[in-house]
């Protein structure tokens, strides 16, 4: 099954399931990696430009409601996600306020796809991904979230060889 592996790598206290506990307030730093695992399709490319990655701020703690949207990365960078497989790729590194943060949204700007040796620019719905999980950051420490994209539930041939690309990520701790 294909899968791209964003590895969230940030300097906080580690993840806890729960929206509970009190928080220091400091910064920390978050790194996003990529990857890919091998898959059943005979996909020889897959490329997929990102332009853009942000992250939710609650607050300090789980009953703040300040509601700030946080850009992590903000230009497009195109990945081959069939030479990610088994490895890594940078996609950005930014400084965070400690705090709650309840949601990352992936921004898919454009998907190529290789099939057979044929390239079909993928229709994507929706372009905007919300992957909705309550974590925290405090400072000092690192917190690793790993974001799932399986790109085999994700491409869908819609007919007359077209293909359609409806992301499916999920986050794994």
């Amino acid at each position: 099954m294909k899968k791209i592996l964003l590895i969230l790598a940030i300097i906080s206290v580690g993840m806890t399931g729960m929206l509970s506990g009190c928080i220091q307030e400091g910064t920390g730093t978050l790194v996003l990696q990529i990857t890919d695992a091998p898959g059943d399709l005979n996909i020889t490319e897959a490329l997929v430009t990102m332009s853009q990655v942000r992250v939710h701020y609650a607050g300090i703690d789980d009953n703040d409601t300040l509601g700030e949207w946080i850009t992590v990365v903000n230009e497009s960078q195109t990945f081959d996600l069939i030479a990610l497989q088994n490895v890594t790729d940078l996609l950005g590194t930014t400084n965070l306020s400690a705090g709650w943060y309840t949601q990352i949204r992936l921004y898919v700007e454009k998907a190529l796809v290789t099939i057979d040796g044929e390239q079909y620019d993928l229709d994507i719905s929706p372009k905007k991904v919300k992957l909705i999980k309550p974590w925290k950051i405090t400072d000092g420490e690192t917190l690793v979230l790993t974001l799932d994209f399986d790109v085999q539930k994700s491409i869908h041939e819609t007919g007359n060889g077209k293909y359609k690309m409806e992301p499916t990520i999920k986050i794994i701790q």
